[in-house]
């Protein structure tokens, strides 16, 4: 009975020996070509990607209402939700506006990636379309306005850049390329021995240099976030051409009802074009109808920094017309208690004229905070059509993504 025993245990030692070589050499007989590095950056990188905005624009609802800092708004898009807030009296005020991507959220967003990288040219700008609802209390009337925007055109796209890709798999490939060259010599050796102790010290050796490789991958991620903070310096200030549209509203907030009129709607186009490694040039063209008043305007910016924080100037000209019999339409009253503060123009100017015209000159600045907040500051100066100065506001915003 003991022999019987000993002969059953060598046979299943022997099986099990011969199992685990073959199942070694299968392992060890796989190698990474340039295609699966890129394959394993991309899978390494992906959330690190997905924060690779190169800006954190405001909401095109804000920018409607007239309560962000820059009136020149930056061109960009930001593929995660995201809000908006005003500070005001050193604190946070109750305006607020809300964004998101909704081709984005229902056809990328879960799937990774790869889908989007995979993605016809159309798609990939669907996916950029944006929905954006904000309210502002400006000139002591409630306002609400919602806006659609979408990027036309983009210089640079970090989810699908191969530039990106390319540099992320190449680091990954210095690092590893090496410990897999010498996988390969010592293969290769141990297709040549027959010593049985030799093919197990190979084995062994091949076995703990997969074991470096391994502990490698685990300090990947740290000089992939350094390859991208490379690309963000480089391209922040890519070019692209936005294009919106928005109505606005008004409200009163009463008792039993709220009041809501109708105030007007806006077209714009905003875009961004790179100046140097250090610069970008802004400008922006909107179409504004309140009532039966028509408000063209204008405007240019420069914008000088880098991918962490950047002060820009901008110059904005707007052209005020009205087509009634009876110069600005009574319509556009909308409240008693109008008070000067942002003034940005929903309402209507009640001398009996048939156009004006006024300037505004913004200097300010943003600083990103973190990979999802960002502060946005500025001072504008107002001018009349005389070029005679009529009031400086200050305006201050934080942007938050839901991450």
């Amino acid at each position: 009975m003991r022999r019987y025993f000993i002969l059953l245990f060598c046979l299943f030692s022997t099986l099990l020996c011969l199992a685990q070589d073959e199942y070694t050499d299968e392992y060890y007989d796989q190698y990474y070509s340039g295609d699966e590095y890129i394959e394993e950056a991309s899978t390494l990188s992906e959330d690190l990607v997905r924060n690779s905005e190169f800006a954190i624009p405001s909401a095109p609802a804000f920018s409607l209402l007239g309560a962000t800092p820059e009136l020149v708004s930056r061109a960009g898009t930001v593929q995660d939700f995201k809000v908006d807030w005003r500070i005001k009296n050193y604190n946070l005020a109750p305006d607020l506006a809300l964004e998101m991507q909704p081709f984005w959220v229902l056809y990328y967003d879960r799937k990774g990636l790869d889908e989007y990288r995979r993605a016809t040219p159309f798609m990939k700008t669907l996916s950029t379309l944006s929905l954006s609802f904000g309210t502002a209390k400006n000139d002591g009337i409630n306002h609400f306005a919602y806006a659609v925007k979408m990027s036309l055109f983009r210089d640079k796209d970090p989810l699908s850049d191969p530039v990106l890709l390319r540099e992320m798999a190449q680091e990954l490939a210095e690092q590893e390329g090496p410990l897999k060259e010498y996988i390969k010599d010592l293969k290769e050796q141990l297709d040549t021995t027959s010593s049985r102790e030799e093919r197990l010290i190979l084995k062994e050796e091949i076995f703990n240099t997969r074991g470096q490789i391994a502990a490698l991958q685990r300090q990947q991620k740290a000089d992939l976030i350094s390859v991208q903070a490379n690309y963000m310096a480089e391209h922040w200030n890519s070019s692209c051409l936005d294009v919106a549209f928005g109505r606005v509203y008004t409200y009163a907030n009463e008792f039993d009802t709220l009041n809501v009129q109708n105030a007007g709607y806006a077209l714009w186009m905003n875009g961004s074009l790179k100046a140097g490694h250090r610069g970008l040039i802004g400008g922006i063209l909107r179409l504004k109808k309140v009532g039966e008043n028509q408000d063209f305007m204008t405007g240019v910016s420069y914008r000088f920094g880098g991918a962490r924080f950047s002060f820009y100037g901008e110059f904005v000209y707007e052209s005020l017309r009205n087509f009634s019999d009876s110069g600005f339409s009574e319509d556009e009253l909308f409240a008693s208690k109008y008070a000067r503060d942002l003034d940005n123009g929903w309402l209507m100017f009640d001398e009996p004229i048939e156009a004006i015209s006024r300037i505004t000159m913004s200097y300010g600045g943003d600083f990103r905070l973190s990979n999802g907040i960002l502060l946005n500051f500025a001072l504008r100066t107002k001018l009349d059509e005389k070029i005679k100065f009529k009031s400086l506001i200050p305006v201050a915003n934080v942007t938050c993504l839901m991450r």
